[in-house]
């Protein structure tokens, strides 16, 4: 039986065209900080590969320095404000992990900005804290991720963006889910993205810093991405992200429509159901639901018995299922008290795909009704 891999949000698999990227890099003898001809060979598919990350983010390509991940990507833009004397950050309580607990570890003030009931975060409550801004405390910085991992809402970027730049400050976007599936060319401070959630290999990811932008190098060690950050570069990661974003805007369009269809089938089977970031615009692949009485974790290993991938929410904990982040920002969690199932399409996906989860659901519903 072929499985059905409905978590593109955690991980989207590698195309054929990524794998052979991969492989190439792989046969080039060389490091890419070598002056040599072999050097010079690998550092050339790291150019090509940063000329096409950086067109598909919608920034300058010298300004795109590549990560060990979106992680560290973040860690660095925080890192970078903080060294430059930000000394408050304003952190969106829908932003991801590795964004809130880098600016907890950071040192700095950290206030989380509320979200609303639709999973917006609450751009009134910025424009509030930015008027009455202590100078005292350095430049504003504030960090929004451009959708939300788990319910797929888009975020205002455009509004947050413009009340920093009136306020003087910096602002960092987390556009990792974005990437893809949502027009990019953000003008903030920084972009960070990830080379997995589009096909790419896993452990590579881009910061996109501004010339204006202050800088502080994470990782001290060699003079790699013009001493922005030190580390053997990994020119055959680097090259997979390239092949990855020479296709996107093909491999992640039309899923709307199976979102929208598996949206209908759901709800038309169980009226109870509760579909999260209805009210907002959504990433297009994106799917977050609970059911009363249907445990997420129960629900997601039924799913997996019967050849299909889902998640909980997002992935990024070493396997560990939780109250979602996400609801309880936009004081949901009652509307999900046994947990949320995300489903998130992509590339190969089909209706075929709609109806085979569509019967999944069915079937668990019965039996709890039954055993009720």
């Amino acid at each position: 039986m072929s499985r059905i891999y409905l978590d593109h949000n955690a991980t989207s698999p590698a195309p054929q065209s990524v794998i052979d990227a991969v492989s190439h890099a792989m046969s080039v003898v060389g490091n890419a900080s070598a002056q040599h001809g072999h050097g010079r060979s690998a550092a050339s598919l790291i150019a090509d590969a940063r000329e096409a990350v950086g067109m598909a983010m919608g920034q300058c390509a010298q300004d795109v320095l590549f990560t060990g991940s979106g992680t560290e990507a973040l860690n660095t833009a925080i890192h970078s404000a903080v060294m430059s004397g930000c000394q408050h950050l304003l952190i969106s309580s829908l932003d991801h992990p590795a964004t809130i607990m880098a600016a907890e570890a950071s040192g700095a003030r950290v206030t989380m900005l509320p979200a609303t009931t639709s999973g917006q975060t609450n751009m009134d409550a910025l424009a509030a804290i930015l008027k009455g801004w202590d100078t005292g405390e350095g430049r504003p910085f504030l960090s929004l991720v451009a959708a939300n991992s788990e319910t797929g809402v888009i975020q205002d970027t455009d509004r947050a963006i413009d009340l920093m730049q009136d306020a003087g400050g910096l602002t960092l976007i987390d556009a990792v889910q974005a990437l893809g599936k949502l027009p990019m060319a953000y003008p903030a401070d920084y972009v960070a993205v990830a080379a997995h959630k589009i096909g790419g290999p896993q452990g590579v990811g881009a910061l996109y810093v501004s010339p204006d932008a202050p800088f502080t190098s994470l990782l001290h060690g060699g003079g790699q991405e013009r001493r922005r950050r030190a580390g053997t570069l990994n020119t055959a990661g680097i090259a997979g992200f390239g092949a990855a974003v020479a296709d996107i805007d093909t491999r992640y369009a039309g899923l709307s429509e199976l979102r929208d269809a598996l949206q209908t089938a759901l709800i038309d089977i169980d009226p109870e159901i509760v579909v999260f970031g209805t009210r907002e615009d959504r990433l297009p692949n994106t799917l977050f639901v609970s059911a009363p009485g249907l445990r997420a974790m129960t629900a997601m290993m039924n799913f997996d018995l019967a050849g299909i991938s889902v998640s909980t929410g997002t992935a990024c904990s070493s396997g560990k299922v939780g109250e979602s982040r996400a609801l309880r920002a936009m004081g949901r969690i009652q509307d999900a008290k046994d947990g949320a199932i995300r489903i998130s399409f992509g590339p190969g996906n089909t209706m075929n795909d709609v109806q085979a989860v569509a019967k999944v659901w069915a079937t668990l519903r019965r039996k709890d009704r039954e055993a009720a």
